[in-house]
């Protein structure tokens, strides 16, 4: 049986934030070939949810899940990866920092989903607290529309549910409703700044899904020629 030569870069996941989210940027990768089946790792980070919901709904700093990442990035290198994936936009403010902590390239999320954003004058965006409170989407090609404090209270609470498996209709309904007051508000399109708000599978064509742009990004470096 012939075997196939490694045509493609291998992508390093940091699994895990949150699991769901990592599985489906697993598939829809695994599923993108025609003729060959990719390789992919993926670190499943550890660390204990209360860190979790501390940065998301709490605004903690980030750095509490800084050990974890980085534990997953060596893991990652050690195992052959290619480039680093980090399927976190709130973790993105990390980025300088974990830059420093491996020779890998970090896709930067933040800047792929930017790049769409910049095509529009206002956008609004839906994160996490902490997302939202660092500004991670300020941008001098774009005006950003947040939603209101309590707005944004029940964003992040959602986010955990959604995390957690733990989400219902009524959760799906209130992000429904606030791409809507949004949109009252000028936004030309709404940035979905959390790939796990992508699994409520919420079908509006004025979303610009972080999730999405993500996978698109990865594929074009996996195929990209060194």
């Amino acid at each position: 049986m012939k075997l196939l030569v490694k045509s493609m870069k291998i992508p390093g996941i940091i699994g895990g934030l949150g699991p769901e989210t990592t599985a489906r940027i697993y598939l829809a990768l695994a599923m993108s070939f025609a003729e060959e089946y990719p390789g992919i790792l993926i670190s499943n980070a550890s660390f204990p949810k209360y860190i979790e919901q501390k940065i998301i709904q709490e605004s903690k700093d980030c750095a509490l899940i800084l050990p974890y990442i980085i534990k997953s990035i060596k893991q990652l290198e050690n195992a052959g990866a290619d480039f680093i994936v980090l399927p976190c936009n709130t973790l993105h403010s990390l980025l300088n920092t974990v830059k420093k902590e491996t020779h890998l390239e970090i896709i930067d999320l933040v800047e792929e989903v930017s790049k769409i954003a910049k095509n529009y004058r206002k956008v609004g965006i839906i994160a996490s607290s902490k997302t939202v409170e660092d500004r991670l989407y300020e941008n001098k090609n774009f005006e950003v529309v947040y939603p209101e404090k309590q707005e944004q209270k029940m964003i992040s609470e959602i986010m955990v549910r959604i995390i957690r498996k733990n989400s219902d209709k009524n959760d799906k309904k209130f992000i429904t409703s606030m791409i809507n007051n949004l949109k009252q508000k000028g936004a030309e399109k709404i940035i979905f700044a959390c790939t796990d708000i992508s699994n409520l599978r919420i079908k509006d064509k004025d979303i610009i899904d972080s999730q999405k742009v993500l996978i698109d990004a990865v594929r074009r470096k996996m195929i990209l020629k060194s």
